[in-house]
């Protein structure tokens, strides 16, 4: 983590301590769940929480076609319809603040069909409905473009908003995409989601046509730009050649922002040990899911579970290397006692029963984990801005067969001298 953010964040701590909140202790692993809820809202009032990933913007198309006249994230959903009868529905800004989140990752995607088709406007559209969304709060969450700014909002006492697109699908294999998505906002780019992009193979197919396995030598160029822009790659939903390759190939940290571990749920977007360890090298982040398709293969899940796959990457990995993306409105089943975004202090509650867990620790989990990865990918960015852009373009033959309703640019011949 850079001086700069460590110093922000004591900051914080010192500011938020001057308040009426107590200082954070640990309390016995036999304190009783009275006691060790108030020792995790201690906690969480001194040191950022950070969720990883949030669906609520592909809601907002799917249940209001983005239209937000009549929305308010300010507003109590659970109240409103048609939030109040959807099982998809676990978040809004009242909730956010009883769970305690300092910042949160808004999902910004596009479905898989809209590939080769108008993938670029729709997934624009959905970064225009989190502005919208964001703006219309009254001033209580505020788009976030930086590790600083998060810090920095998180002493106000204002929840941060970021931006992370799920599926490079959306991005329609240009450079220029990912920059000008960069300029918008977005801090993440999810390099697939259920299905492959030209140049990056998917962990799901769902009966799109079969890929390369792992990144072409033009993904491998699309992550080094990533790396010259600063966004963070996330490699939740790819393939293991794809991870490996990206971890090979990328100078700056990765994050998982939604996933688990693949020896407690053999699903195939989970993440086997091998990949988990290489983190450490990488020096970047594996964030779990609260989806019980990832937690238990799709049985009833409980927090038990939440906790298993964190401790799981713990031992693997550190407990430098795990945080949480628990995905919320992107599932209609929830874990027992993680009902919806009010439920960040029982996890943390239940993780002080171990007395392994050190409140440095959880501290770690809850956010520093990733402040510490975007505060590199920050610096790798600095350290790359003598560089050009990128000006590769796909190859034609990646893409020709799969996008023939596209207009092709022509070398022209030079103009006449006059």
């Amino acid at each position: 983590m850079s001086l700069v953010v460590v110093m922000m964040v004591v900051a914080a701590a010192a500011v938020v301590s001057c308040g009426a909140s107590p200082l954070p202790v640990r309390v016995s692993p036999q304190a009783s769940l009275q006691d060790r809820l108030k020792a995790a809202h201690a906690l969480l009032a001194h040191s950022p929480l950070i969720d990883g990933h949030n669906d609520l913007p592909w809601n907002l198309r799917r249940l209001l076609h983005n239209k937000l006249n009549s929305f308010n994230l300010s507003s109590d959903l659970t109240m409103e319809d048609p939030w109040r009868t959807s099982q998809f529905s676990h978040t809004d800004l009242p909730r956010l603040r009883k769970g305690q989140v300092a910042a949160q990752f808004w999902s910004v995607r596009v479905p898989c069909e809209a590939q080769y088709l108008n993938t670029v406007q729709v997934l624009l559209e959905q970064v225009d409905v989190v502005k919208r969304m964001v703006a219309a709060s009254g001033g209580n969450t505020a788009l976030t473009l930086s590790s600083q700014e998060v810090m920095a909002l998180f002493e106000r006492g204002v929840v941060a908003s970021l931006m992370g697109v799920e599926g490079g699908h959306g991005l329609a294999g240009s450079m220029g995409v990912v920059r000008s998505l960069y300029d918008l906002g977005v801090r993440y780019i999810t390099l697939t989601h259920d299905c492959h992009t030209p140049w990056a193979e998917s962990a799901e197919s769902n009966g799109f046509p079969p890929n390369t396995a792992g990144l072409t030598p033009y993904g491998k160029e699309m992550v080094r730009e990533m790396n010259r822009v600063g966004v963070m790659i996330d490699l939740s939903h790819t393939s293991v050649a794809t991870s490996r390759d990206v971890l090979a190939t990328s100078r700056a940290p990765v994050i998982f922002s939604h996933a688990a571990a693949r020896v407690l749920c053999h699903n195939a977007r989970n993440i086997p040990d091998d990949v988990v360890t290489a983190l450490v090298d990488n020096g970047g982040l594996m964030m779990i899911s609260f989806s019980p398709d990832l937690l238990t293969c799709g049985q009833p899940a409980t927090i038990a579970d939440v906790v298993a796959h964190i401790n799981h990457v713990r031992t693997m990995a550190g407990v430098d290397y795990v945080g949480i993306g628990a995905g919320y409105d992107g599932f209609n089943s929830t874990p027992k006692e993680l009902p919806d975004v009010t439920s960040y202090p029982h996890l943390f509650a239940e993780l002080l029963r171990d007395a392994t867990w050190s409140l440095q620790d959880l501290k770690k989990l809850a956010g520093l984990n990733l402040l510490r990865v975007m505060a590199k990918v920050e610096q790798v960015r600095d350290e790359l801005s003598g560089e050009l852009p990128s000006e590769e373009i796909i190859p034609i033959h990646d893409i020709d067969s799969r996008w023939p309703c596209r207009y092709r640019f022509a070398s022209l011949p030079p103009l006449p001298h006059t």
